[in-house]
């Protein structure tokens, strides 16, 4: 036998018959198969077990305590192989049987319909979490998650299907009373500098942008998500550094916070990213859904009141 178990499911079809009948000639009768091979399959597995599982001193042979445990186990084991192969069958596989999505906040709060329409259509069972995007990467690469929304692409992994969705650029928020310069320094010399919780991934990429253009604002405001860190910048309580996605998904509109160009090249790119060859054209679909919905929607009303960023925003 060359599976690692040292046994398969034909040998413990074998087995079974072999102890319900004791009798090596009856078990192969049933099987279809000979009684030598049945022999040689008993001598095989008793090697592969490194134990006597049924005593061949009496006739009709009787199992030993060890082969009952065995019997027991293959019984379990042989009723669940059935069960799969008659789900199997019956199957349809038009339907993707679960898949598990995690994505950042802004998307879920932007497309979210449209996207659990897709996975309701095209699945028979779905679950979706936001947050804890830090987690995300590897929720997918450890199959706690199927499809993953994210600001992490996962590049160095070259087994994994990518979707992009948008990319953004990052820019300076201020409360709409400001007026004072408008570069970052000068702002954060005047504003208080509101931070994203450094657990989540724009956290990160901010601070490590910060630390590229010299800037180093006290640590005083840190919050944990967009709803909160636009809404202290609606309250003038001080500035932060966001995208425009952010702002849509806060609910807090334009007309609330002014936005300011930061510069620098500085953006970021949401992907959908998944392991390839598992969920047919799902992903594919959820992708595009995306981008349409963000197209009419957040993209529109962006540029409508900040013409200047729509060149600097893809979908």
């Amino acid at each position: 036998m060359s599976s690692s178990f040292g046994f398969d499911l034909r040998t413990l079809e074998a087995f079974v018959q072999i102890a319900e009948t004791g009798n090596l000639t009856l078990a192969g009768q049933r099987l279809g198969m000979s009684q030598s091979s049945l022999s040689q399959i008993l001598t095989n597995l008793e090697a592969e077990m490194r134990v006597e599982l049924m005593d061949r001193s009496v006739r009709p042979m009787e199992i030993t305590t060890a082969g009952r445990y065995l019997y027991d186990r293959a019984q379990s084991l042989l009723q669940e192989a059935r069960l799969t192969s008659q789900k199997m069958r019956k199957a349809d596989y038009k339907l993707l049987r679960h898949v598990k999505i995690a994505l950042v906040d802004s998307i879920i709060t932007a497309v979210g319909k449209p996207l659990i329409d897709v996975l309701r259509q095209r699945t028979q069972s779905w679950a979706a979490i936001t947050g804890q995007s830090h987690l995300h990467a590897h929720m997918l690469l450890s199959r706690q998650a199927d499809i993953i929304i994210s600001d992490d692409p996962l590049a160095d992994h070259s087994d994994l299907d990518r979707h992009r969705i948008l990319k953004e650029p990052f820019v300076l928020a201020v409360p709409n009373d400001y007026t004072g310069p408008k570069t970052l320094a000068e702002v954060l010399q005047r504003l208080d500098f509101i931070r994203y919780s450094t657990s989540s991934l724009i956290g990160q990429d901010v601070e490590r942008f910060l630390r590229l253009a010299r800037q180093e604002p006290p640590l005083r405001l840190q919050l944990d998500n967009s709803f909160a860190v636009v809404s202290a910048v609606a309250s003038a309580i001080g500035c932060t550094i966001t995208t425009p996605l952010c702002l849509f998904q806060s609910g807090i509109r334009q007309h609330q916070v002014t936005l300011l160009p930061l510069g620098h090249g500085f953006a970021r790119e949401i992907t959908l990213t998944t392991r390839k060859g598992e969920l047919g054209d799902l992903p594919g679909m959820i992708a595009r859904d995306c981008r349409r919905i963000l197209q009419d929607s957040f993209v529109a009303e962006i540029g409508a009141e900040y013409g200047w960023l729509l060149p600097q925003i893809k979908v």
